[in-house]
């Protein structure tokens, strides 16, 4: 059986209403001292090493009946997801700006050209997008933030990349980079973890020196967050400022 037009929206705004009254519940449930509650979060994959699990962990010491839904995702999709309530809260690099979406700016980042130790570039105090080009390029999707940054970038100085791979997988794009002489442009936070260890260096791009990169916290204007999501929003932004991000 297959559903109808008319069907298909019956069902899209019953599971709409369910997902909300499972969320009122979670609201009421954590007004006792964050004792219990539900949150659904969509973030990007950098930050889940970054930020996420560390401060997850944290909260979770805290409050450990809390139970946290943790989907990974790019830019559009979770804007997406927080417009039709899949998400409470939405962890966003450079988040399009839309008049149904609020969000709290955590901290600014620039893009970096990350490349393996023994590159060429690597140790140069920076480097241009014309001399980047020289070289097969890692790119994240198209649908990240991050990654149309770069592309607005890459149009705007007239740049042709040589794109060897393109991925939704942070993992491999760090892999990949670490190797020969490929290199991809990512946040510097992303990277720092494989910098310390040595994998990974990190050159400053001369066109995106000026180009902040925003992380925000975002939520949809029309509902409030629950008492479980705006502690887990706090123990966010409390991480990242004490640990320099």
């Amino acid at each position: 059986m297959v559903l109808t037009p008319a069907g298909e929206m019956l069902l899209a705004r019953v599971e709409g209403m369910m997902r909300e009254f499972a969320r009122v519940k979670s609201h009421v449930a954590a007004l006792q001292n964050l004792q219990a509650g539900t949150v659904d979060i969509y973030c990007f994959q950098a930050a889940i090493e970054s930020f996420v699990a560390p401060a997850l962990h944290q909260f979770h010491m805290r409050y450990p009946n809390v139970l946290f839904n943790v989907t990974v995702s790019s830019a559009d999709k979770t804007i997406e997801a927080l417009t039709n309530g899949t998400a409470e809260i939405g962890l966003i690099l450079n988040p399009p700006v839309r008049d149904t979406i609020a969000r709290t700016e955590v901290f600014r980042d620039k893009i970096v050209a990350a490349v393996a130790p023994t590159h060429p570039l690597a140790g140069r105090k920076a480097v241009s997008l014309q001399e980047l080009a020289e070289f097969p390029f890692v790119l994240t999707e198209g649908s990240s933030g991050v990654r149309q940054q770069i592309d607005r970038t890459f149009n705007r100085h007239a740049i042709n990349p040589n794109v060897f791979c393109v991925t939704n997988s942070i993992t491999l794009v760090k892999a990949l980079v670490s190797l020969d002489r490929k290199c991809a442009l990512l946040p510097r936070f992303a990277v720092d973890y494989e910098v310390n260890a040595g994998t990974v260096s990190i050159v400053p791009v001369k066109e995106f020196m000026k180009e902040p990169l925003l992380f925000c916290v975002c939520e949809l204007n029309s509902r409030s967050l629950s008492p479980a999501a705006k502690a887990f929003v706090e123990a966010v932004i409390d991480f990242c400022q004490r640990f320099g991000h």
